[in-house]
């Protein structure tokens, strides 16, 4: 619980430096949630369909393409390359994995997106740097990812908006220039 709380103080203080690494976190309600903050890897770019071996599932660091998918957006499946240059810019990616659909999940998780903050650094009609997307190699039906920490759980739980809070804005290039739209739909505010 300590390290849990000393992460979170970090994160609201504005610290710019990583936070240690940890073992899985039990976090979160009725959801079974797990946290998890890793070392972080170089961010190396490689060429978009390229195969790459992440350390953790979902990534949360190291390569990825040098594209990265639209902000404010909902996609049915955003390859993890492009999603990874995301949270590399600061944002915060929800994923979900139901095979057999699960719109009500989708719609869950579009609502944290619209309850999140207008970010300054972004330029209208961008909002904030958050998108939705389906994974199916997540494994969880619910995640959500910002560079070098994941969550996931087994619903749409309430700490996916703490976990925005503690973690947008928070990857080494925090920048708010809008991506490619490869396939999203937008996110009506």
């Amino acid at each position: 619980m300590k390290l849990a709380v000393s992460l979170v103080v970090a994160a609201v203080a504005g610290c710019a430096a990583d936070p240690a690494p940890t073992g899985p976190i039990s976090v979160g309600g009725t959801c079974g949630g797990i946290a998890q903050s890793v070392a972080s890897e170089a961010g190396l770019h490689v060429a978009p369909g390229t195969d790459i071996t992440w350390s953790t599932n979902p990534p949360v660091t190291g390569m990825h393409y040098p594209v990265w998918g639209a902000y404010d957006r909902t996609y049915a499946a955003l390859d993890r390359g492009y999603y990874l240059h995301d949270a590399e810019h600061g944002a915060i990616v929800f994923l979900y994995n139901c095979p057999a659909g699960c719109p009500d999940v989708v719609a869950g998780l579009e609502a944290i997106v619209r309850a999140m903050p207008v970010d300054p650094s972004c330029t209208a009609p961008v909002r904030n740097r958050a998108l939705v997307t389906g994974d199916p190699n997540l494994p969880a039906m619910v995640g959500a990812v910002a560079w070098d920490n994941w969550f996931t759980a087994s619903c749409v739980d309430p700490y996916l908006t703490t976990f925005a809070t503690n973690h947008y804005a928070s990857g080494p290039e925090d920048l708010c220039n809008d991506g490619e739209n490869i396939g999203g739909t937008f996110i009506d505010p």
